[in-house]
């Protein structure tokens, strides 16, 4: 009886401190959202979100993404579209971020290089055959392009170098795949946007492919942004959102950190026997 009470407060306390983290989390998306919204282009939460997610795993992740997708409707106003696409975008973000941070798999570090290099070349080919808008708008547009297009080359050149310095750069090359990834899940909640919205409002075929040519002009600058703050704001937010893991959570993340290093240098290093078994007969 005694065992069964400690556990249902042990798992009391364990949504409990859930929720205030998802709360707080959610707040402060929130309140990075505001301070930028002025300041067209630039969005830092898809970087706190990743982060977070890629530290606390799916089930924090896909609940501070639904709360921050509703919530944000009573500062900015509700839109049914809007409400969709977030939800959505968000949570899909959830999912594959938190999960790459559980498994930390080595598939993604030569994937992303890849996936940069197609970004890359998909840039490039606008930036040179250029975009049917107005002759004003095509002098910025390309300008934007062509400044993408040299952070998607550095970042590309970067994971690259990243992989061949093993274990060492760590840190560099998680940066890597998550700014890739971020980059690419940005264009992908603008091709979502250009579906979503369309289709909400019965557009015309003309209407819609306008829609998709001036989205342009918003997805190219929160790509570049995404890019560039992921790789400079993921070392100093994962240490951030680290420090906030419960004993238990740093302990399973340290175990699967080393269990990777084991795969990847084949078994030679063997990993350091748990104290769980210890620990738990000395509380029986």
């Amino acid at each position: 009886m005694k065992g069964r009470k400690q556990r249902a407060g042990g798992l009391g306390e364990s949504a409990a401190r859930m929720v205030a983290v998802c709360a707080v989390m959610t707040a402060l998306l929130l309140a990075v959202q505001c301070a930028l919204s002025l300041v067209a282009g630039v969005e830092l939460v898809t970087a706190f979100l990743l982060v977070f997610c890629y530290v606390f795993g799916v089930k924090y992740g896909m609940i501070t993404a639904t709360a921050f997708s509703l919530l944000r409707n009573f500062i900015f106003g509700f839109a049914p579209d809007v409400i969709v696409l977030y939800l959505i975008y968000f949570n899909a973000c959830a999912l594959l971020f938190g999960a790459m941070g559980k498994r930390r798999g080595y598939v993604a570090e030569y994937v992303c290089p890849a996936l940069v290099l197609l970004l890359a070349a998909g840039t490039l080919a606008l930036a040179i055959l250029g975009l049917p808008v107005s002759p004003l708008m095509a002098a910025r547009l390309e300008v934007m392009l062509w400044a993408l297009y040299a952070v998607l080359v550095a970042l590309f050149v970067g994971s690259v170098v990243l992989l061949f310095l093993g274990d060492r750069a760590r840190i560099g090359r998680e940066a890597a795949v998550l700014s890739a990834l971020a980059a690419f899940s940005t264009v992908c909640f603008t091709l979502l946007s250009d579906v979503i919205t369309p289709l909400f409002y019965g557009w015309s075929m003309d209407v819609a492919i306008g829609y998709f040519y001036t989205g342009f002009f918003a997805m190219v600058p929160q790509t570049l942004c995404a890019a560039v703050s992921v790789a400079l704001l993921f070392y100093p937010l994962e240490r951030a959102f680290s420090m906030a893991l419960s004993p238990a959570q740093k302990k399973r993340r340290e175990a699967l950190f080393r269990a990777r290093t084991a795969r990847k240098r084949g078994g030679a290093e063997q990993i350091p026997p748990s104290n769980d078994g210890r620990t738990q007969k000395d509380m029986v």
